[in-house]
């Protein structure tokens, strides 16, 4: 039996109850503008979705909008310790529902697609955090949002999210687990990313180093044309979003034909 099992054991003897979000936990939207309320060098600072990294369900401050005083701004509206930033509105379904923790007090507030969560004191907030960071909470959004449009998630849909609630010793001793791993995968990535620089920096010179030769030498240069089979523009092509084979433009893959324009080796440029 392991530590976590033992103190559930002790501490809820009878079982771990479920209570909904709107149990435990207050759900405040956020502040409503105008394009004419934003101004460049605005005293009010607005976090919106974007300044949630959806990899790593952090707060980022790229692309921050200020707007100006005149904007009214509630108390309940600024960022405070222990909230959780929830993007709550949105074009892209994939958006709505995408958290971030807040872990100190910040001279920021939040957009009106936006909203927190803070918790009462049955539940501790990095624990509700890494609830809505999980599949259940993913699988409970898929199955509730059906609008093909803006898709709002509401106090009332927010609230009706059933949650465990083990006593907060127990909760308290999952969230330095979860924690904990969560450190060593930031820790991983940050060495990968490291190596994955050093390799590309590395293919770099050994390519640049194996291809180039000098000018004066026994190396024999020639015009491309001279040695290609062929060199044609790209054909105009009818395309569909089904098919065998893809076509390519500038951009990337624009869709699909059933005819292929080309065959053999080429070199897309």
């Amino acid at each position: 039996m392991s530590r976590i099992d033992r103190l559930i054991a002790e501490l809820a003897p009878h079982g771990v109850p479920y209570k909904t979000v709107s149990d435990v936990a207050g759900y405040v939207r956020g502040v409503t503008y105008s394009k004419d309320d934003e101004q460049p060098d605005g005293p009010i600072r607005v976090l919106r979705s974007n300044n949630i990294t959806l990899s790593s369900n952090t707060l980022n401050f790229d692309d921050v909008r200020t707007v100006a005083e005149r904007v009214r701004v509630r108390p309940d509206q600024r960022l405070k310790a222990e909230d959780i930033l929830i993007s709550a509105a949105s074009g892209s379904k994939a958006h709505v529902g995408k958290v971030a923790y807040v872990w100190e007090d910040i001279d920021y507030c939040f957009g009106g697609f936006m909203a927190v969560l803070r918790v009462s004191g049955h539940v501790d907030s990095r624990f509700l955090f890494h609830l809505l960071i999980g599949k259940s909470f993913s699988n409970y959004l898929e199955a509730t949002l059906t609008s093909t449009t803006i898709n709002n998630l509401n106090s009332s849909t927010m609230g009706g999210f059933s949650i465990p609630v083990p006593p907060l010793e127990v909760q308290r001793k999952i969230v330095r687990i979860l924690d904990h791993f969560s450190e060593l995968e930031a820790e991983l990535e940050a060495e990968l990313e490291a190596e994955l620089e050093a390799r590309k920096f590395q293919y770099a010179y050994f390519r640049d180093s194996l291809l180039t030769f000098p000018e004066a030498g026994k190396v024999q240069r020639i015009p491309m044309g001279d040695i290609t089979v062929k060199i044609a523009s790209g054909r105009n092509k009818s395309r569909t979003v089904v098919g065998e084979f893809p076509v390519y433009g500038s951009t990337g893959r624009l869709g699909y034909s059933d005819q292929p324009a080309y065959s053999g080796d080429a070199l897309l440029v």
